[in-house]
Order: C-alpha cells, then sequence, then structure tokens
C-alpha cells in the first residue's frame, strides 16, 4: 500500500498549487481545469498499484509552478528525502531548477535542496560544485551554503579546507564556530604526528588552543607529544590542566598520566592531584586510580577499605567490578568459586555496556568520538555518568 502521508501530502500540494493558479491566473485555469481532473485521478491510479515513479511525473505536471507554489516543490523533495527516496528528491528538485519564473531567493534555495541531495547519495564532488558557488555570492543563503560545505569536507575529512570555510563562518556567527575549529586543528595535527612532522603538528596544537583555550582533544594530544619525547614533567603539567578543562574527560587523561608519574618517581604528586581531583567531583576513574597507587604502595587493605568506602557513597557497576577482583586477589574472605561467578557476571555485564554518550542525541558507544557519528556534532560526546559510567 502507498504511504498514506506520502499521499496525503501530494493531494494537499495538488489542492493548494491548483487553487493559487486559479487565484493568479484565472483564465489559465479555465482552460486546463479538465487536464488537472485528468492528471489528478491517473496520478492517483498509479500511487494505488504503487507505481510511485509515474505518479511523481504526473503529479509534478499537474501542480502549477508559480513564485507561490515552489515552496510546495521544495517540502515535496524534503519528504522524499527523509523517506530514503534520494533519487526522486533530485527529480523533482532539478525540474524545478530547471523552470526559469523562478526567483533568484527561490533558485539559491533549490540549489542548496539539491546540493543537500548530492549529499546525501554520496556524490560529494556535485555537492561541493555547487555549494562553492553558492557562497561565492552575496545573498543571505550564504551562510547555510557554507554550512552545507562544511559538512562535506567533514565527510571527506577535507579539514584544510574546512578550516577555510569555518574561519569564514566564525567572522558571521561568532564563536559557535571556535570549538569546532579546535577540532579541526587537532585533526591535521593527529595527521602531522602519523608522518612524524612534529613541528607542524606543535604549530596546530597552538592553533587549536587559540580558537578554544579549553580544548581537552588539544591537551590530550600535546600530553602525548610530551611524553612521547620524554619531557614527563612536562606532559603532567599539560595533563593536568584537564581537570580545570572539563573534568568529566579525566577519565581520558589518566592512563598517560600515571605513566608520566611513574616516570619522574613522583607517586606522591599522583596522590594530590588525584585527592584534589575526587574532592571536586568524584568519578570511577579517579577512584580507581586512587586505588590502583594504595596497592603500588603495598597498602592493599587500605585500598580495598578505601574503595569500598567511595562505593558506599558513589556505587557504580565498573567500581564493584573492581572490588570484587581486588577481595579475591587480596582478602579471600569469601570462597573464590562464588566471587569468582560473581566477577565473571560483572565482568560480563561490562563488556556490553557502553562508555560514552552524546549528550545532544544520545549516541553511545564504546570509543571516544569527537564527533557524534549520528548527529555530527563536535564535543558532545562524553564519558557516561552515573551506576553504569563515571
Amino acid at each position: 500500500m502507498p504511504d498514506i502521508a506520502l499521499l496525503g501530502f501530494i493531494l494537499a500540494a495538488i489542492v493548494i498549487g491548483y487553487f493559487l493558479g486559479w487565484r493568479d491566473q484565472k483564465r489559465r485555469r479555465i482552460d486546463s481545469s479538465g487536464q488537472l481532473s485528468k492528471d489528478y485521478f491517473v496520478g492517483l491510479n498509479y500511487l494505488i498499484n504503487e507505481q510511485t515513479d509515474e505518479a511523481i511525473d504526473v503529479f509534478i505536471k499537474a501542480l502549477d509552478i508559480n513564485n507561490d507554489t515552489v515552496d510546495t516543490y521544495l517540502a515535496l523533495g524534503s519528504l522524499f528525502s527523509k523517506r530514503g527516496e534520494v533519487e526522486k528528491s533530485i527529480r523533482v528538485h532539478q525540474d524545478l531548477l530547471a523552470r526559469p519564473s523562478l526567483t533568484s531567493t527561490q533558485s539559491f534555495q533549490v540549489q542548496l535542496a539539491l546540493a543537500l541531495n548530492y549529499s546525501s547519495a554520496g556524490l560529494l564532488d556535485r555537492a561541493e560544485s555547487i555549494l562553492i558557488d553558492l557562497s561565492r555570492q552575496n545573498h543571505e543563503l550564504r551562510d547555510q551554503a557554507l554550512q552545507q560545505l562544511l559538512r562535506v569536507y567533514e565527510q571527506e575529512r577535507e579539514w584544510a579546507k574546512a578550516v577555510d570555510v569555518a574561519e569564514r563562518l566564525r567572522r558571521t556567527r561568532g564563536d559557535q564556530y571556535a570549538i569546532i575549529l579546535a577540532h579541526y586543528y587537532c585533526e591535521q595535527c593527529q595527521i602531522a604526528l602519523n608522518q612524524n612532522d612534529r613541528v607542524a603538528a606543535r604549530r596546530l596544537i597552538r592553533q587549536a588552543f587559540s580558537r578554544d583555550k579549553n580544548s581537552v582533544r588539544a591537551s590530550l594530544l600535546l600530553g602525548q607529544m610530551e611524553f612521547d619525547e620524554g619531557d614527563h614533567r612536562e606532559a603532567i603539567k599539560v595533563l593536568q590542566r584537564i581537570s580545570l578543562q572539563d573534568i568529566s574527560f579525566m577519565p581520558l587523561s589518566l592512563p598517560l598520566l600515571e605513566k608520566s608519574f611513574e616516570h619522574t618517581g613522583s607517586l606522591r604528586g599522583l596522590g594530590a592531584y588525584l585527592d584534589r581531583c575526587l574532592n571536586e567531583r568524584p568519578g570511577t576513574a579517579i577512584t580507581i586510580a586512587m586505588t590502583r597507587l594504595l596497592i603500588r604502595e603495598s597498602r592493599e587493605s587500605q585500598a580495598i577499605d578505601f574503595l569500598t568506602a567511595q562505593l558506599d557513597c558513589h556505587p557504580t557497576l565498573r567500581g564493584l567490578n573492581e572490588l570484587i577482583g581486588l577481595r579475591r586477589q587480596f582478602q579471600g574472605d569469601l570462597p573464590d568459586n562464588i566471587l569468582g561467578l560473581i566477577h565473571r557476571l560483572t565482568n560480563r555485564i561490562l563488556e556490553f555496556k557502553p562508555v560514552f554518550s552524546c549528550g545532544r542525541c544520545g549516541f553511545s558507544g564504546k570509543e571516544m568520538h569527537w564527533q557524534c557519528p549520528r548527529c555530527h556534532h563536535w564535543g558532545t560526546v562524553k564519558p557516561i555518568q552515573g551506576f553504569e559510567g563515571e
């Protein structure tokens, strides 16, 4: 059966187009009313028989194209696109674009819609060509064209081009693009590091901080660079800034931070830092890091008591799993088969639990994504909080 919503929309579009045409062109309405009736029933018959391509052709012919019905066409194309029928949407927009009666603003609107069609279909080069042309012209839709072009460059991973476009948008839209720019510079930095061009990598890190001084990602990259180059004290200094930039990202910095403190031999400094972070915002990763530090200092019983007390205040599944493992390893005050079974169960549960979540669209997963794979926003994915997270 044909989609009821689509059928209703098309019928409404025909009625709107017909009566707007009647209002503006009375004589033309009289001459063509019989043809409209014929097209209407032919198209309806196609829809009933699920011959949607033929129905589209008939309905497009039936709609009276004028300045009042362009939005109807655009909405029809948008509906097809949302249904995943991109080819049909392209046909609608191409047919509309060929009409010489469009105003310049309407032409820009249709071209934007067509570029979005091409992008959805994976025809990024065609989308890019249209959007570049639109972005070079002075009109009210230019920023929209730049935003779409930015998305194309993200898909193509053309970060240098994305930076140029985002810098243009930042000049007109303000600092909302500063955070995005910092991520673009970090993407370029990662490429430079992969090519062992550390001079370029440091320059790009500085550019990232110039756009977003609180860029956690830039701090993580710089901390890794300092560690790899043997400057462990500088790595500690950089990584400790993350607790001030956004303490929710602390779990990402702790493994490298622990290694850096180990290389400097300053475990007391690590303990002081973890203690401060716990007072500011208790979290599972920080608690487990402090527990590992106590065990490293041969204070196993104190480590277990500390973890138990923290879980009593801030219970989490991951913390419970860590406690069971320590009880099995150091105390054995319960039958090992029981503890072992519980430990395996909690391990199994954690295997399937996401670790990160997007605060904008709800996407979740086990890997950190600086750009959400679902909603494509930057910096919205963070470690999950609460019983199943931090």
